[in-house]
This record gives structure tokens, sequence and C-alpha cells, in this order.
């Protein structure tokens, strides 16, 4: 997921990730989430068996919203899904889930 992000709220988006998600990661049926940061955007990647589920769950769990709607403070536009264009895994461990990022 794509967050394009306000020029004056960078340092917020920065400070809102440092606290950690507002869901328990390990008991997300992800395999992996990262957040990245950049100028414009924030990044939201979620991986796992079935990502797209796993982030219908914990956007049906009321405990995020209150950090969905900082995060709505920081927007400047609506959100945009991303599709995979490349993956490699490494091994058969660590597969890609399929053709879409989350």
């Amino acid at each position: 997921m794509v967050l394009p992000l306000k020029a004056d709220a960078v340092e917020t988006a920065r400070a809102l990730v440092a606290e950690g998600p507002p869901f328990d990661p390990e008991s997300a049926s992800l395999a992996r989430h990262e957040v990245f940061i950049t100028d414009r955007e924030a990044i939201f990647v979620f991986s796992g068996a079935d990502a797209c589920e796993s982030v219908r769950e914990i956007m049906r769990t009321t405990s995020v919203w209150p950090a969905a709607g900082r995060w709505s403070l920081c927007l400047d536009g609506p959100p945009r899904l991303a599709e995979t264009a490349y993956a490699w895994p490494r091994s058969a461990e660590d597969p890609p889930e399929d053709q879409r990022s989350h």
C-alpha cells in the first residue's frame, strides 16, 4: 500500500512508524511486514501466504482505527495499492505469495 504524504508530514510519518504497528505482528498471519518512507510516500508491505486476508482482518480490528486516523492527517491523497513487478525468493521456504503486493 502506498500512502502519498503531505510535504510537511514526513517527520510525523516517521514518528508514527517508530511507534510500531497498531496490531501484534506475531499474531497476524503475516510472514513479513515492512514500512518504507520516502520524502513523498509511505510504503507498507505485507507479505505472507494470504496477506490480503490478513490485512483485511487487521483493518476489522477496532484497535487499529485510531492509528489509521492519525495517518490520515499525513495524507496528500488517497492510498494506492501497488502490484508486484518483480520478486526473487532465495529458497522454496520464502516463495512469493502471488503476483500482488499488499
